[in-house]
């Protein structure tokens, strides 16, 4: 098994592309810790993974400095080291740009870049000190190509990649790989919510994608994978768009 032993953290494991990205760690034989803002569907996801491997479920709010360090520092405790982390929680809102509000673009940008950018902070220098470490930062595919309707939210996700890139280089001497995945349009709970109302606008998507298809967790989660492992080892500052095409027309 690639990640046998391996200490990773999953942030918004609790549901969706990050559900799917603990589940495929845990088959590798990594110990996950399922971090996720929810308590209810982060404790549901560590206890059905658990029955396959080790897992362990924090509660943490992304966007909170204090909280992220309390969960890496009960992780260095129990585990006494981390190998990988996966930088996935994040919020998305569809809305016209002049429609928008303040507010709401502070917690996106909050939870989508800082969180990321908090994260990684806290368990780089142990990373440094070993001369070791894997950081998936899931951004995503409105990062990349114009995607009207979300255009703070493609900033925040832009801003991830910008991250990812200036960070591999400046820390690649420590042998520490820093990569992204872009997905395109997956179906999850939060991509999916409203679209069941709207069964036309789900057609005309799918049918933009080469593939035939939407993507599925599983999707994600396996480059995941093979990025937290050694296989990668001479991957860093990559962006993987996983869209089934939709990039490419």
């Amino acid at each position: 098994m690639k990640l046998r032993d391996r200490i990773a953290i999953v942030t918004g494991a609790g549901s969706g592309i990050g559900q799917g990205i603990a589940e495929a760690m845990v088959r590798e034989k990594a110990k996950v810790v399922v971090a996720d803002v929810s308590d209810e569907r982060g404790q549901d996801v560590a206890s059905k993974l658990g029955r396959i491997g080790q897992t362990l479920f924090k509660r943490v709010d992304v966007s909170s400095k204090h909280q992220i360090r309390e969960v890496v520092d009960a992780v260095l405790k129990q585990f006494g080291r981390i190998d990988i982390l996966v930088n996935n929680a994040g919020i998305v809102q569809t809305e016209r740009f002049l429609e928008g509000k303040e507010a709401d673009w502070d917690v996106m940008i909050a939870v989508n870049l800082k969180g990321v950018i908090l994260f990684t902070q806290a368990v780089l220098g142990g990373m440094v000190e070993r001369k070791y470490g894997k950081i998936v930062n899931i951004a995503s595919g409105a990062g990349v190509i114009a995607n009207g309707g979300q255009v703070v939210y493609s900033a925040s996700k832009g801003g991830v990649i910008a991250f990812t890139r200036s960070l591999a280089a400046e820390v690649a001497p420590h042998h520490i790989n820093v990569n992204a995945i872009c997905p395109g349009f997956i179906e999850t709970p939060m991509t999916t919510k409203g679209l069941e109302l709207h069964p036309s606008y789900f057609k005309k998507i799918v049918n933009h994608i080469p593939w035939g298809r939407a993507g599925l967790p599983g999707d994600i989660a396996k480059v995941a994978a093979f990025l937290a492992s050694d296989d990668s080892e001479y991957m860093t500052g990559q962006c993987i768009v996983v869209d089934g095409g939709a990039a490419g027309r």
